[in-house]
Order: structure tokens, then sequence, then C-alpha cells
């Protein structure tokens, strides 16, 4: 079976971002930047929320 290549763009306000020109490419690569923060700080939050409950007698396991 053959690879399935498709052309993919984001439209932000109207503008589209084309991921194969180097404006686009740098903007796709900006918004994975931001969401692998937002997944860390998601991460950093709940193990901060778990120790507080930890430290309250509220988590167990």
């Amino acid at each position: 079976m053959g690879v399935v290549r498709r052309i993919v763009k984001l439209s932000l306000g109207g503008w589209i971002h084309d991921p194969t020109d180097p404006v686009g490419r740098h903007l796709f690569h900006v918004l994975g930047m931001v969401a692998e923060c937002e997944a860390d700080l998601i991460w950093l939050r709940t193990r901060e929320g778990m120790q507080v409950a930890k430290a309250k007698g509220r988590l167990r396991g």
C-alpha cells in the first residue's frame, strides 16, 4: 500500500498559511512549541495538585 500525501493549509483570520513555504513552516513550528508547552504545564499542574491532595490526605493510591 502506498503513502497517501495530502496538502494541508491552515486558515487563521482569513489568511491561509501553507506549511511548505518558510513563513507557514515557521508558524507551524511555533504552534507546535506552544502546544508542547501547554501539555507540559498541564502535567506540572496535575503533579502539583496531586502533591497538595496527598499532603491533605485526600489522595490515595
